[in-house]
């Protein structure tokens, strides 16, 4: 019976190390739906979309539908030194001597844009804004000028901060409805289908780095020089901008 406890307890040790990303990501948002439900009436909130499309799937963590604009909200629990930059392939989280490297929240949620903008075409266009969301003891250590990447108590000033009116109630109903129609159930089954996918994309995309090619546009990758210290570029700069630490 001891060597038994000793088995289940190391098992239940194993479970909660392989599950405890997920239950800290699922808390996360949690929290910052918390924040936007803070926004007034005319914003409409969703959270944890699953959406399908030509054998592809995106998972969105949180949209935002309002007159000034669709704001596209990622959220990471993580917390820490966060290091990286607008083009760079992969983000680092410091916390103290241990390092994590994580695929650029920026590059993802563009991604969610790209599949919102597709989704809903129409005559209008439609400002989409992306948010990066961390938490609030995360020290946010990147380079970035045309993104927005906050912190959880900044999220609802940020979205605040766009107030020029840009679609009127029937085209944001609209967009509501389009959203509404196309979301489907995120059972178990698609949600583990939907993880293999992105992280099928992820080792194409490694595999491509590995042999020195810009896994965005095919160029080659060259060693340069920046003010924040050395870096792999495209050679198709300034036309591609992906850069590797």
């Amino acid at each position: 019976m001891y060597i038994v406890g000793i088995i289940l307890f190391l098992v239940l040790i194993i479970f909660i190390r392989l599950k405890m990303p997920m239950w800290k990501g699922k808390y996360s948002e949690k929290l910052v739906n918390n924040k936007i439900q803070e926004l007034p009436e005319e914003y409409v909130i969703f959270n944890d979309l699953l959406f399908e499309s030509n054998g592809y799937s995106t998972q969105i963590d949180h949209i935002v539908v309002s007159p000034y604009g669709v704001f596209v909200i990622e959220t990471k629990g993580y917390k820490g030194w966060i290091l990286g930059s607008e083009n760079s392939e992969y983000w680092t989280q410091t916390i103290y001597k241990s390092k994590h490297q994580f695929y650029n929240p920026i590059k993802q949620n563009a991604g969610h844009v790209r599949f919102l903008r597709h989704l809903l075409r129409c005559s209008v266009d439609i400002p989409f804004i992306p948010i990066v969301v961390f938490n609030n003891d995360a020290e946010l250590k990147v380079h970035i000028v045309n993104s927005l990447v906050v912190n959880r108590y900044s999220l609802k000033r940020t979205i605040l901060q766009h107030r020029t009116s840009v679609l009127n109630q029937e085209t944001t109903d609209w967009i509501v409805r389009t959203i509404n129609q196309n979301r489907i159930i995120a059972d178990k089954e698609k949600l583990k289908q939907h993880k293999h996918n992105a992280k099928a994309r992820q080792y194409r995309s490694s595999d491509l780095i590995n042999q020195g090619i810009c896994p965005q546009c095919g160029g080659q990758l060259l060693l340069r020089h920046g003010k924040y210290g050395t870096f792999y570029g495209c050679s198709n700069y300034p036309k591609c901008k992906f850069t590797l630490n």
